[in-house]
């Protein structure tokens, strides 16, 4: 995890340089997402998508979209940059795009969730964080396998 997070603040600075950005560009992304599922002991893939990250002028709400710029996700955590069928991308950490005539960077996530072994719940989380220039947006998933079991006694 410390490796990950290295690279991800090492890259973040190597993604400064050369992007077509104006100063002043602003990156907004989705909302953080939680996802919960029942009990099984199989691990379970899990793919939050789409993340779309919005790249703007500046903040104000007449701030114009920016097509046609260079955007670059990272993953972090348990999270794999993954096309929309939950396949992880080649490298699965790191990927560049353009972002559409919307202004908008579209990623999907994937995360596998480890199947119950026992009672305690099975839980990972995992970030994308999204960079244009100097600014970025930071998205966090999370996913629970609910493991623990309740019993019911019925008296007569």
């Amino acid at each position: 995890m410390k490796k990950i997070a290295v690279l991800i603040f090492a890259s973040l600075f190597l993604a400064a340089c050369g992007d077509r950005a104006p100063d002043g560009a602003v990156v907004t992304g989705p909302k953080d997402s939680t996802a919960k599922f029942p009990r099984q002991t199989d691990p379970l893939p899990v793919t939050f998508a789409p993340l779309d990250f919005v790249v703007r002028d500046g903040t104000d709400e007449t701030a114009h979209l920016l097509g046609d710029i260079e955007i670059e996700f990272f993953a972090g955590g348990s999270a794999r940059l993954s096309d929309f069928s939950g396949t992880p991308l080649i490298p699965p950490f790191v990927v560049k795009n353009k972002t559409d005539d919307r202004g908008r960077g579209r990623v999907f996530a994937t995360m596998l969730i480890p199947g119950c072994t026992g009672n305690t719940d099975s839980t990972v989380s995992g970030t994308v964080l999204a960079t244009v220039g100097t600014a970025s947006a930071l998205w966090t998933g999370t996913a629970t396998i609910t493991c623990a079991t309740t019993t019911t006694t019925t008296t007569p």
